[in-house]
């Protein structure tokens, strides 16, 4: 279910120190400008997994429309059954890169259109449930959401129902070791007391 979003995030990792030579000088402040800039753009897609509820995870897509043409990109791994934010990653590619990895994306994960506020709100909605079982989003994901910008979740009506079945469930993924996943476990126990929380561990 993760194997493309994973697969991108290894070539990202492949072609950073290139990116970091050739991009801009002093790209830390470089970046922080880039990021102010998207969250003002125009909002171009906001897409779900249609299965998101069904499986429990999926890659979500959120993207702006820069003045030069260029794509401003967020993508954000999203459990709804426990962990909330899993992964996030925000970058500026070009318009045609970018089309060509959305047809690819659309077809895997079977995305479908989300209105923006309704976006956040799912978002945000699924990091308040994370941290409300002592779980923390991925550190990446202080930089990604700047991208919502000044949209107001207050203005999507849409109720979403985290966890499963009424009670946190979460599933190890193939990035988290054994001992990870036993603390993730340990972690629920002692917030949310035992038989109250459901839990498979994939070894």
């Amino acid at each position: 279910m993760t194997t493309n979003y994973q697969k991108y995030l290894e070539r990202k990792r492949q072609k950073g120190e290139k990116k970091k030579t050739t991009t801009r000088p002093g790209n830390a402040s470089w970046m922080a400008q880039q990021i102010a800039l998207a969250a003002s753009g125009l909002v171009r897609d906001c897409l779900v997994p249609e299965t998101l509820f069904e499986k429990g995870l999926g890659n979500l897509v959120f993207s702006r429309s820069l003045p030069d043409g260029r794509i401003a990109l967020a993508m954000i791994l999203l459990d709804v059954y426990c962990l909330g934010v899993k992964n996030a990653f925000f970058t500026i590619i070009e318009r045609d890169e970018y089309n060509r990895r959305l047809s690819g994306w659309i077809e895997a994960e079977r995305l479908r259109p989300m209105s923006p506020a309704c976006f956040r709100k799912l978002v945000e909605g699924a990091v308040a449930y994370a941290r409300e079982l002592g779980l923390e989003p991925h550190a990446d994901y202080a930089q990604a959401r700047q991208i919502f910008g000044d949209l107001e979740a207050a203005d999507c009506t849409e109720n979403f129902e985290y966890g499963h079945e009424g009670k946190p469930f979460y599933i190890s993924g193939p990035n988290e070791t054994t001992s990870q996943a036993k603390a993730i476990v340990e972690k629920l126990r002692q917030r949310m007391g035992e038989g109250n929380f459901e839990f498979l561990i994939v070894e």
